[in-house]
């Protein structure tokens, strides 16, 4: 899954496993006040790392006053025998992600009522969940056999392929309440672009001057989040509401991704610093709150629903990554 690299840390995911469950609890640490405006997270991370950021074209949200600091409180997320996991959507006690067993394959699951399952859309070679909403409603992407990458929504186990109008490949990121979906496809010029798909609509989402937009977030107000990449290839984050654009960069980001938002506008993502460290952020009402896991050489938060806790995934000192919520 080459094209898509980016999507993810984990390296490759292509299928097999078993049914188990397993759910630890580890506490986290108080969180610091981020005070200043701008870039989130990296989970739809590319290779090669951050770079150092330059100044953008859009306007950066304001900073707001300070607020008590907040200590959160993790449980991990890892299918059973893999040696990584990523958790990318977690609703109504439903968390969806993606695993690996390493050079032996991998896939996505569904934990749900203590119990692990594989998530796999039918005669795929590879599957990835992204998101789930309140209603139990799973969106991603799969691979088929003509190595082609599509979107999909998944209602009840019945998976429908969701692809964006003349694009080589697409990838459905998120679902709001009322079937909403935002995500990324791909043009024959391999040039990557954001998209929304509201009633049945389909729109491109492009940063302005952007040269690649990535969709990852939308909420019931059809606001939208993501990252775009600017003229030296840095990644920052983004809000579009309406058809407007704002850049969304915490302070010393070398490198953001906005990833998720809920109906109260809260966004979750994470951001790297000029240290190569990634830590995980949610911003609201103009502050950002970062969010690392004690102990972990990084931490990265992916969608956040409207009630529960958040989904995301950290790496630990022996350079593992293990699934995880939050709250």
């Amino acid at each position: 899954m080459r094209n898509i690299v980016r999507l993810s840390a984990l390296v490759t995911v292509l299928l097999i496993g078993t049914v188990v469950w397993s759910q630890s609890i580890a506490t986290g640490k108080q969180q610091s006040r981020l005070d200043k405006s701008s870039d989130l997270l990296r989970l739809l991370q590319k290779p090669g790392g951050a770079v150092a950021a330059q100044p953008a074209n859009a306007s950066s949200a304001a900073p707001g006053p300070a607020i008590p600091a907040h200590i959160y409180k993790f449980a991990t997320v890892d299918y059973p025998g893999a040696s990584q996991s990523q958790a990318t959507g977690s609703a109504n006690g439903v968390t969806v992600g993606i695993f690996s067993y390493g050079l032996s394959g991998g896939g996505g699951f569904m934990f749900k009522g203590g119990v692990y399952s594989l998530l796999t859309a039918p005669g795929s070679l590879a599957t990835i969940p992204f998101s789930v909403n309140s209603l139990g409603k799973i969106v991603g992407v799969y691979e088929d056999n003509a190595n082609v990458f599509h979107g999909f929504v998944d209602t009840a186990g019945t998976f429908t392929a969701v692809d964006f109008p003349g694009a080589v490949q697409t990838i459905v990121t998120d679902i709001n309440t009322a079937g909403d979906m935002v995500g990324i496809y791909t043009d024959a010029a391999l040039v990557q672009h954001g998209f929304s798909d509201l009633g049945g609509t389909f729109t491109t989402v492009d940063f302005p001057g952007g040269t690649g937009t990535q969709a990852a977030g939308i909420n019931a107000a059809q606001e939208i989040v993501g990252l775009y990449f600017d003229a030296a290839n840095v990644e920052h984050g983004f809000i579009l509401n309406g058809t407007t654009y704002t850049q969304l960069d915490p302070p010393l980001s070398t490198g953001t991704i906005a990833f998720g938002v809920n109906d109260a506008g809260t966004v979750s993502g994470s951001y790297t610093d000029a240290a190569t460290i990634t830590h995980g952020f949610l911003y609201s009402n103009g502050i950002f709150n970062q969010v690392d896991v004690q102990g972990a050489i990084g931490t990265q938060l992916t969608h956040i629903p409207n009630k529960g806790p958040f989904a995301a995934y950290f790496t630990d000192q022996l350079n593992e990554i293990h699934g995880m919520t939050g709250r």
